[in-house]
């Protein structure tokens, strides 16, 4: 038996939807309406003897990779507090250099 994977992936604007790894769909403003898109595709699918399979994202995994990271890293670091505002972090010299250039000094 033939089966489909539906894949609601976030886009940069918004969701989109792929079956077996293509693009089907266009972009969409809510992860439900992009859900709504592959239901509506899956069940041409599964009117021609197809299986199907829906693939959509929790609220955890949507979170972007480099905030997933840095929250693995402060925690794992021992000894080591995450810096309440990442842009006032002390450069090598003691001097916050980032804000130096923000605040045009």
């Amino acid at each position: 038996m033939v089966r489909s994977v539906f894949d609601v992936v976030k886009a940069p604007l918004g969701w989109q939807v792929f079956a077996d790894n293509v693009k089907i769909a266009g972009v969409y403003d809510s992860r439900g309406a992009a859900l709504e898109a592959a239901a509506l595709a899956a069940s041409f699918a599964v009117s021609d003897g197809a299986g199907v399979q829906i693939n959509v994202p929790g609220a955890e995994e949507e979170r972007p990779k480099w905030a997933t990271e840095f929250e693995i890293a402060t925690t794992v670091l021992p000894g080591r507090e995450a810096a309440a505002d990442p842009l006032s972090a002390p450069d090598m010299t003691g001097s916050s250099s980032v804000r130096r250039i923000i605040d045009g000094d």
